[in-house]
């Protein structure tokens, strides 16, 4: 019975261990909203970053377009977006979308991800390139993100 008990009880404490080790190594994920205007024009983007070790991946998942009446109903906006890591000074090349984004001031979803090495702090950034007829207004927003 004694016999029994230890190994109840090394089985337990093995169990403990390997949850509090695996809940460091766990994914966390913290949300961002990030806006930029130009020309009457202003897009939001709706991000979440996630930390898994050393991988940090920032994924968007919808977005936002609000822009002059006279080109509410033209829809070849563009979002683009890439990641900057600290430890390495990197970034990735840009993701872009299809230049078929409305701009209609409704939220929308998006699929953009991207992925680099990062235990430190890294930044996410988006470009948006408004539709209009003539040139293209464009506008710049960036993120810092902590490890955490």
């Amino acid at each position: 019975m004694l016999f029994e008990q230890k190994i109840a009880t090394k089985a337990g404490l093995a169990a403990t261990l390997l949850l509090a080790a695996s809940a460091s190594f766990a994914e966390t994920s913290r949300d961002y909203t990030l806006s930029c205007s130009a020309s009457g024009f202003t897009g939001t983007a709706y991000v979440t970053a996630v930390r898994n070790g050393n991988l940090l991946s920032v994924f968007a998942t919808d977005y936002k377009i609000n822009s002059p009446s006279s080109s509410a109903s033209r829809s070849e906006a563009n979002l683009n977006m890439r990641i900057w890591g600290s430890s390495t000074n990197q970034s990735t090349d840009w993701d872009k979308t299809n230049k078929n984004l409305q701009q209609d001031g409704v939220k929308r979803k998006i699929r953009i991800a991207q992925s680099i090495t990062e235990p430190r702090l890294g930044s996410v950034e988006f470009e948006f390139v408004f539709d209009r007829k003539g040139s293209d207004p464009r506008c710049f927003t960036k993120e810092m993100i902590p490890a955490f």
